[in-house]
């Protein structure tokens, strides 16, 4: 494995695997973008950049994942080199127990509260955080990009454990943080798949 090729895979997985995550916010930038126009205010798509808001919203965002794709095919690249193979749960032991119970215990976090809290609600993340422009939404993109990665990094580098390309297990990881971040009762699965992650990880080191 070379880290381009660690890096094309963790970039095509990660805008797949977001994009029905991202798709409520961008509904919503669209919505407030012609709103805004159709009333001929001040803050309609222009201004700096000259491009709509929305652009600059989809790039800040993208940039902000390409950044954790750079990192995670680093990772990958780097436990390659050092011997491992992927996926880690084939091999099973430590390698594959540890990251359970270290992505469980990140459920159960106040940087992942704060992280979720700000992922649920695209207006009101928009009324407070509106800006004008190609750079007003590049801004706000990358901003929620943060917030989303807080939200979901963990999550997705158990790919790493179960393998990227296992459709099933890829699926399901999407769905939770479809879940978490869209559902109202997303918060309430937080908690209890923390716990179910922890107790999978010691299952895995036990076996």
């Amino acid at each position: 494995m070379t880290y381009a090729s660690a890096f094309a895979l963790w970039t095509v997985m990660t805008a797949v695997m977001m994009a029905p995550v991202v798709a409520p916010w961008l509904r919503a930038v669209h919505r407030i973008e012609a709103g805004l126009h159709d009333q001929g205010g001040a803050h309609a798509p222009g201004g700096p950049l000259r491009l709509p808001v929305s652009a600059g919203f989809t790039a800040g965002y993208s940039a902000a994942w390409l950044a954790f794709s750079a990192a995670a095919a680093a990772l990958q690249w780097g436990l390659a080199e050092a011997g491992l193979t992927f996926p880690l749960l084939s091999k099973g032991g430590a390698a594959a127990a540890l990251p359970l119970m270290l992505v469980g215990a990140y459920q159960f976090t106040e940087v992942k509260d704060r992280c979720l809290s700000k992922c649920r609600s695209p207006m009101g993340y928009f009324m407070a955080h509106w800006r004008p422009g190609g750079l007003g939404g590049l801004s706000m993109g990358m901003g929620h990009g943060l917030h989303c990665l807080g939200c979901c990094w963990a999550l997705m580098l158990l790919a790493l454990v179960v393998g990227h390309m296992h459709p099933v297990w890829m699926v399901f990881l999407m769905g939770v943080m479809v879940f978490e971040t869209a559902v109202p009762a997303g918060p309430r699965l937080v908690r209890p798949l923390g716990a179910g992650l922890v107790m999978a990880g010691l299952a895995v080191l036990l076996v």
